[in-house]
């Protein structure tokens, strides 16, 4: 699957993945999530390197990973501890390793780093604004789409009047002013106004320019995927993007609030999931029938003005890829050339 690497993924919602062993699929691969008796998570490569057999249908006994086949066991950076067929003194080749993935666990999510280790990574793509002080409820969602297009469709400013139209578009402001949008290889951030179109003049660039200047943004989106509504200063809808294959993606959409008192607080976040869920739908009837499934490859779309968050979008996406795509090539001869010596390896041991 073609992403952005050596970036932060949020991947999973802290609260599951509990003390049990969780096989899940994110951004084509399957994964393994576990925890060590300390609380921190750890993630693997599902695929045990002696025969291939799922690690995830194993268990953990004492920090360490056991495949459910052989019993090979397998440490939190992936070393293989111990194989029962050989003893505790049989000798382990270093190519029998679990593929081992960096992870962080911050701001409610447990984040996997996508791209080559490191000794030192980047921040978090989060919004400062959310770090400290707010409330949340989730709700998760999983829809057959492509994350590119799940994204735009959260980009797209001109929708609303027409696939919202009984909710949060049913005043039927379809005229869009602007958007205003300002990108670079971080992100996006979006200024708009929508009203009734009553003939009246677009404000030029330098006007939408001069207002943003003294407003914060109405949207905000992060690589790799990332988002943020401003409803209002103390209230904000947060979605995290997570492609879980060519043909899925997972949303977490959250609501950010300041409501402290437990009973209100549950009341409230159960009916903005209920609206949310109800908005979202509607979008999914529309995207679902999109074509071609990737935008990138969409060649055949002609945007409008009001499509510039879209197109900066995919515009910056298509730019980091492509700076991506020599070390995506020697990558793949270099996990080539690490398969066949594993084999070799292998056969020296036997």
């Amino acid at each position: 699957m073609r992403v952005l690497e050596n970036q932060w993924y949020p991947v999973l919602e802290s609260r599951e993945l509990g003390h049990k062993l969780l096989g899940v699929e994110r951004l084509g691969r399957q994964l393994a999530f576990w925890r060590t008796t300390d609380g921190l998570p750890h993630a693997h490569h599902d695929r045990c390197p002696h025969l291939g057999a799922s690690l995830s249908s194993g268990k953990i006994i004492n920090n360490h990973l056991v495949c459910p086949f052989h019993g090979f066991e397998f440490d939190r950076d992936g070393k293989c501890k111990h194989i029962p067929a050989i003893g505790r003194k049989g000798k382990i080749s270093k190519a029998i390793a679990a593929r081992h993935f960096p992870l962080r666990e911050e701001f409610g999510f447990i984040w996997l780093w996508w791209g080559e280790e490191s000794e030192s990574y980047p921040e978090l793509p989060y919004f400062n604004t959310l770090k400290v002080g707010w409330q949340y409820g989730t709700v998760v969602t999983e829809w057959p789409v492509h994350y590119t297009r799940a994204i735009e469709n959260q980009l797209d400013v001109a929708h609303l009047a027409f696939v919202h139209r009984t909710t949060i578009g049913a005043t039927g402001n379809s005229f869009v002013e602007g958007p205003y949008v300002e990108a670079d290889e971080h992100g996006i951030k979006v200024w708009v106004t929508n009203s009734k179109d009553a003939g009246q003049r677009p404000r030029s660039p330098a006007e939408l320019a001069e207002t943003a200047a003294t407003k914060e943004p109405g949207l905000r989106f992060l690589f790799p995927g990332v988002w943020l509504l401003n409803l209002s200063p103390r209230l904000k809808n947060f979605i995290a993007f997570v492609p879980i294959n060519e043909q899925k993606t997972r949303y977490y959409l959250r609501v950010y609030h300041h409501i402290s008192i437990p009973l209100i607080r549950q009341v409230f976040e159960f009916l903005m999931g209920i609206s949310n869920r109800i908005i979202l739908n509607q979008d999914k009837r529309v995207v679902l029938t999109q074509t071609p499934s990737n935008s990138l490859n969409a060649h055949q779309d002609r945007l409008i003005r009001s499509d510039r968050a879209v197109g900066q979008f995919r515009r910056l996406l298509a730019r980091l890829l492509e700076a991506e795509a020599p070390s995506c090539q020697q990558k793949t001869i270099m996990n080539e050339g690490l398969n066949t010596s594993s084999i070799k390896d292998d056969a020296l041991d036997r």
